[in-house]
């Protein structure tokens, strides 16, 4: 029988870019796909209503929250009163979507991309009767096509073409900014909290997580106050993880920026995209090629001219990030910090990526020289990371899994 999904469009651009590619893969997979572009409300309001009248909706599923409380003239939630699941995959962690969690639809079935974020959602989030892990996937741009600035042509053949090693101009490409300027905007004024000494913990937590980076946020900050003699029920330790949440980027930040400034000191030309790169002070350095903020499609084909595409984690210590596995697409070789899940899921045998461990982070530059002075070897890698990603983590993937489990299978939403 076939199914009837709602997305929702026009609210960010890389969401918009996840959203296209998993209606196409549903479609594929004989769903009926309706798209709202939420930058038209009342368009798009009408055309949901409309919707609702005519058919029998059997999911909405959106990224990050996007939707959860829509209403039509405050006559209550729509997904509640309709009994619609709400499947809602969250790209980053859940403590910095504490409010919508919170009053998040009876209906929803909220998917996580780390392991640990899982577990954080079933910890303090009891109201959540539906969590489940669904590592990120991958696009693949098609390159043969040309589009304007800003959007982008993504690939739904089976063998598209990409550029040879030889051909392309990048040697190493970060596509993302430093999170540490993002974090200047979530601090609280640690000056007003009086449970605990805020200042000295920030230091304590983020020293720890440097030394350790294999910790996550939460139990760095768990483990902490334990240690001060502040034990906490789960919903006030809740509370002061998302309050402090700021701390998880500085510690992205500060292992995204050493990645970098190694290679390009070390005389390894790197191209970034993304904010706050030039602010470094050690942004003259004629090794690092800055590109600037550019749109998420942008990226994708910019993957195809670059012969390396590195990575460090969004502090996913079981998880998976969406650079990994656009890069492969991108028949790009992936360099990456590692996660417990990447080892579980990512053979040895038959090698598709290249990963170093953060503690040994000196190490990179070695590893990056080592790969750009063996092209074939470097092609190799590419083609097996290629049919790696293809074979098993696209947007298609995760719909059948989607489809199989929660709209067809024993895990059915409500």
């Amino acid at each position: 029988m076939e199914k009837n999904l709602l997305f929702i469009q026009g609210i960010y651009d890389t969401i918009d870019l996840f959203t296209e590619a998993f209606a196409e893969a549903f479609t594929q997979l004989g769903c009926n796909c309706h798209i709202l572009n939420i930058r038209d409300e009342a368009y798009a309001m009408a055309s949901l209503k409309r919707i609702l009248e005519e058919e029998t909706l059997d999911g909405i599923l959106t990224f990050n929250n996007i939707g959860y409380n829509l209403s039509f003239s405050n006559e209550g939630n729509i997904w509640d009163l309709h009994g619609i699941p709400y499947f809602n995959i969250l790209m980053d962690h859940p403590f910095h979507y504490a409010r919508p969690l919170e009053r998040a639809p009876k209906t929803s079935v909220v998917f996580c991309t780390d392991k640990n974020h899982v577990s954080f959602l079933r910890r303090f989030y009891l109201n959540l009767k539906q969590v489940d892990f669904l590592p990120h996937a991958g696009m693949e741009a098609d390159i043969t096509k040309k589009t304007q600035a800003g959007t982008c042509h993504l690939c739904t053949q089976s063998d598209a073409p990409h550029p040879t090693m030889e051909e392309r101009p990048i040697d190493v490409l970060y596509a993302g900014g430093l999170s540490k300027y993002v974090a200047e905007g979530l601090i609280p004024d640690l000056g007003e909290i009086h449970a605990f000494d805020a200042f000295t913990l920030t230091q304590e937590v983020l020293a720890d997580l440097i030394r350790h980076p294999d910790k996550t946020t939460e139990s760095a900050i768990e483990e902490y106050l334990l240690s001060i003699g502040r034990q906490y029920a789960d919903p006030e330790l809740n509370h002061w993880i998302t309050t402090l949440r700021f701390i998880d980027s500085y510690a992205t930040s500060f292992f995204r920026e050493q990645s970098v400034r190694l290679l390009v000191e070390n005389g390894i030309r790197t191209t970034v995209f993304g904010g706050g790169w030039d602010q470094c002070e050690w942004a003259e350095n004629p090794n690092l090629i800055y590109g600037g903020k550019v749109l998420a499609p942008q990226i994708l084909e910019l993957m195809n001219h670059s012969k390396i595409v590195l990575n460090t984690m969004t502090w996913y210590k079981n998880g998976i990030h969406d650079r990994i596995i656009n890069g492969m697409l991108a028949k790009a070789v992936v360099v990456t910090d590692g996660s417990g899940y990447l080892k579980e899921a990512f053979s040895k045998e038959d090698r598709c990526l290249a990963s170093f461990e953060l503690p040994e982070i000196s190490c990179l530059p070695e590893l990056v020289q080592e790969l750009l002075d063996h092209p074939q070897e470097l092609s190799r890698i590419a083609e097996n990371g290629y049919r790696y990603a293809k074979a098993g983590h696209t947007w298609l993937a995760r719909a059948k899994y989607i489809y199989e489990a929660y709209l067809t299978g024993e895990k059915k939403a409500v």
